[in-house]
């Protein structure tokens, strides 16, 4: 049975759905579920959250009541041992990925929520600090893990290589960086459907009604739809070189147990399953775009 430390983002709605699925709800205190207090969306067997620490303290002792999570952290010094992995959850502030860092440097396998960073750069520092440290490490939008996606991830939908791809989601104003923050689902559909490297990345949309469009090395095109007020979802349309694909999908129990049931496996396995550059190069898309959109032009990626 593995253990896991839950660190940051405590009270926010993956941390609470997340540690549901690992431990279940204790009911006696469901009503302190910010989220509604419904029943896990799934469930998670070999692994189990044994402690929690949050620099707001009343969050880390929520989650702790509301899913028998033993112990409540002092410091993040007090995470570093007894663990076999960390899960490090979004604070809505952007800042979460400073805590990955010290549990890198111990070899503390770190499942990092999305987004990977403030900046290229940053995120580009935690995946040569996970290099040289040895430790497992992963970061993603839950996407890549749809299960109505899957095989066209995987190039077997029969539609040969994928030429021309649309995929949309919402990203909503209301949130800080909206494109990196919630469009990097839909970016992350898009790219996973693509087997090639992008190379250029423009913003052609206006405010709360994003359209970009990203180029590929041997000339795929996909274009990325994420308008303002509107239900979450998500769909692909994909135009290969032998046929085409189009499918939606909304099931997030599915898409989240399977990425951490992905997670892991790695750290069961000890070998870096999950591919870092990949999702680095959703990042890199998805921080092009704010470029693209403070200067009206077209951004090359290196």
């Amino acid at each position: 049975m593995l253990k896991l430390g839950f660190v940051a983002g405590a009270g926010g709605y993956h941390a609470v759905q997340f540690a549901k699925m690992f431990n279940g709800m204790n009911e006696a205190n469901k009503h302190l579920d910010p989220f509604g207090g419904g029943p896990p969306m799934a469930t998670i067997d070999g692994a189990n959250v044994v402690r929690v620490f949050d620099e707001h303290r009343p969050d880390a002792e929520l989650l702790s009541a509301l899913c028998d999570v033993p112990e409540v952290a002092e410091s993040l010094e007090e995470m570093f041992e007894g663990i076999d992995a960390v899960f490090i959850g979004d604070d809505l502030k952007f800042t979460q990925y400073r805590f990955a860092r010290p549990f890198l440097e111990r070899g503390i396998p770190v499942l990092l929520d999305k987004p990977f960073a403030e900046n290229v750069d940053a995120a580009r520092d935690l995946i040569d600090c996970a290099r040289d440290h040895g430790t497992l490490f992963m970061s993603t939008s839950a996407l890549k893990y749809a299960q109505k996606f899957e095989k066209l991830y995987r190039g077997e939908e029969g539609i040969g290589d994928a030429v021309a791809v649309c995929a949309m989601g919402p990203a909503d104003l209301m949130w800080k960086r909206p494109f990196i923050f919630y469009g990097m689902h839909a970016v992350t559909i898009g790219h996973y459907a693509i087997d090639d490297r992008p190379v250029e990345v423009v913003d052609i949309g206006e405010r709360g009604r994003s359209v970009v469009g990203v180029k590929y090395m041997h000339g795929a095109q996909l274009t990325v739809m994420c308008p303002h007020g509107v239900p979450v979802g998500f769909q692909v349309l994909a135009q290969g070189t032998e046929g085409a694909f189009h499918a939606c999908d909304t099931d997030a129990a599915y898409f989240y147990s399977t990425m951490l049931k992905d997670f892991m496996a790695m750290v069961a396995q000890g070998e870096q399953t999950f591919d870092l550059l990949k999702a680095l190069e959703v990042f890199q898309i998805c921080c092009a775009q704010e470029e693209s959109v403070r200067t009206g032009r077209p951004v090359r990626l290196g």
